[in-house]
């Protein structure tokens, strides 16, 4: 856990200063739910996993799914991030800010995602590694592979397969960075490919 603290600390030097885009006339907006708990509630929560935790997730989930809803040109702000992914990384800011409120904390996470966003629609596929498996989207197996590619250890078809190429290329680079060499496409190994 301590590696992936390190990883996700880049994102984590974000402003507060994200401000709503929609709002009223004053673009002041009534705020709903977990936003208002601070990251002290937060931390506590995390490490009982408790109800309260989980219904964060929920809220979480609720918010990503209104921002996708709402945002332009956005068809999914998350190319890749699970919930889970976001809740680590909401725990390495709150770590360092405990008196956060969790809307801002979100919300400034989504500014930071905005340029990767997915801005159409995209299929699924199942990626299987042994007893694992994922199900992204085949824009961001694409990007992966041009990532991967980019960087001198993909030498197939940018073409969203993810095919034996493309996981001998993931476990180069996992080997790389110093990631245990899966050649899955695991939350850790695609936080630290496309975010530096």
């Amino acid at each position: 856990m301590n590696r992936l603290h390190a990883i996700l600390l880049g994102l984590l030097a974000f402003s507060m200063a994200g401000g709503a885009v929609a709002a009223d006339s004053k673009g002041q907006f009534a705020m709903k739910g977990a936003g208002f708990l601070s990251c002290q509630i937060f931390i506590a929560e995390r490490e009982k996993r408790s109800d309260v935790y989980y219904l964060i997730g929920g809220w979480i989930e609720g918010f990503v799914t209104a921002h996708n809803r709402y945002a332009t040109d956005t068809f999914d702000i998350t190319s890749f991030e699970s919930t889970e992914m976001l809740l680590t990384v909401m725990q390495s800011h709150c770590k360092d800010h405990p008196d956060d409120r969790l809307f801002p904390v979100l919300n400034s996470m989504l500014v930071q995602l905005q340029p990767d966003r997915l801005t159409s629609e995209s299929e699924r596929a199942t990626v299987t590694s042994g007893e694992r498996k994922a199900l992204l989207y085949v824009e961001t197996i694409r990007r992966i592979q041009a990532s991967l590619k980019k960087r001198g250890l993909y030498k197939g078809a940018v073409d969203g397969k993810f095919t034996d190429a493309s996981e001998a290329a993931l476990i180069a680079f996992q080997s790389d960075v110093g990631l245990e060499k899966t050649g899955f496409p695991d939350q850790v190994t695609l936080w630290r490919l496309f975010r530096k």
